[in-house]
């Protein structure tokens, strides 16, 4: 494994409505080259075929044997007989569904939309029946994410990329000390920072506003995806496919030795006669490949931040 933690895919945020391929490649990659994925309950509400990812043949054959415990469900108010069904109807009625044309709430949603949209949270509930997956609840006090992005900011790099001096630090804090919400987080980075450019506005959310978010969601020593990892966007999806094969028949093979052609082929990653058997041996190879290669910053100590230079090569952060 890359890897050695569970990785909570958060830059599958339904908010950016992935296409199926591009978000089961992020899925998939999760479970190949992490200890595992963990989901929020409004990924499975709120995206478009969620079902189908569950569904795959591998990824059920993996979860219910060696992989078993390795999908986390994890989010507010989750009992231990978790129903995505019964979690819908919970929401509140200004919940945004960007999945649906026009991103409505809740509350206003057509009979038409409802109809639809509990169909398709009824098949990944299906889909979910046929796996083992864990469910985790998380309990936040209001100002959990107000003093995420406080902790991030107090930083001394946020002097000269987010503020001019301390003083202009300060009186940022004083005007958002009412501020709980991610959307209202967002409303009000559009104004600050929106008046130096959108651009601006938009850094701050990607390098502030959204780690702080994810990080709730992230227990201590876990990973969360940023919206891109450079090393790794490139991998065939048919690898990441037929390493969860491999990973589900860890315990029916025997561990052979591989040519350097073979650990070649895993290194490109672009060869049509795929390797016959991918194990933590091979998963190992590629990690020395990247430290000699190009990911010459890929090691463990800094992963974590919310610095640029570390999200635009992987778009991980350790919690």
């Amino acid at each position: 494994m890359l890897f050695k933690e569970k990785l909570l895919l958060s830059n599958c945020d339904s908010v950016r409505q992935l296409r199926l391929e591009e978000l089961r490649k992020r899925f998939l990659m999760g479970m190949v080259f992490g200890d595992g994925v963990v989901l929020s309950p409004n990924t499975l509400v709120d995206n478009h075929n969620m079902d189908e990812i569950l569904k795959k043949r591998n990824l059920v054959k993996y979860l219910n044997e060696e992989g078993s415990g390795k999908l986390v469900i994890r989010g507010f108010n989750l009992k231990n007989s978790f129903d995505l069904e019964e979690y819908y109807e919970k929401l509140p009625s200004n919940f945004i569904l960007s999945s649906i044309e026009g991103a409505p709430e809740k509350g206003k949603l057509t009979n038409y939309q409802q109809v639809c949209l509990l169909e398709r949270i009824r098949k990944t509930q299906a889909a979910l029946n046929a796996i083992v997956y864990k469910s985790e609840k998380v309990a936040l006090e209001k100002s959990a994410l107000q003093d995420e992005i406080f902790l991030r900011i107090n930083d001394d790099l946020a002097i000269g990329n987010y503020f001019k001096d301390d003083g202009d630090r300060i009186l940022f804090k004083r005007k958002t000390s009412k501020i709980f919400s991610r959307s209202d987080w967002y409303n009000f980075s559009d104004d600050y920072f929106g008046k130096i450019s959108p651009i601006e506005s938009r850094r701050f959310k990607n390098e502030v506003v959204n780690p702080s978010y994810n990080s709730l969601f992230a227990t201590k020593g876990e990973g969360f995806l940023l919206d891109d990892i450079k090393v790794l966007k490139d991998v065939p999806e048919k690898i990441l496919d037929v390493g969860v094969v491999y990973k589900s028949l860890k315990n029916e093979i025997e561990l052979v030795q591989y040519p350097y052609k073979a650990f070649e082929i895993i290194t490109t990653l672009g060869a049509t006669d795929l390797l016959q058997f991918i194990t933590d041996e091979a998963m190992g190879y590629i990690e020395d490949k990247c430290k000699e290669s190009a990911a010459r910053t890929f090691t463990r100590k800094n992963w974590f931040g919310m610095y640029p230079k570390m999200q635009q090569f992987l778009g991980l952060e350790l919690k």
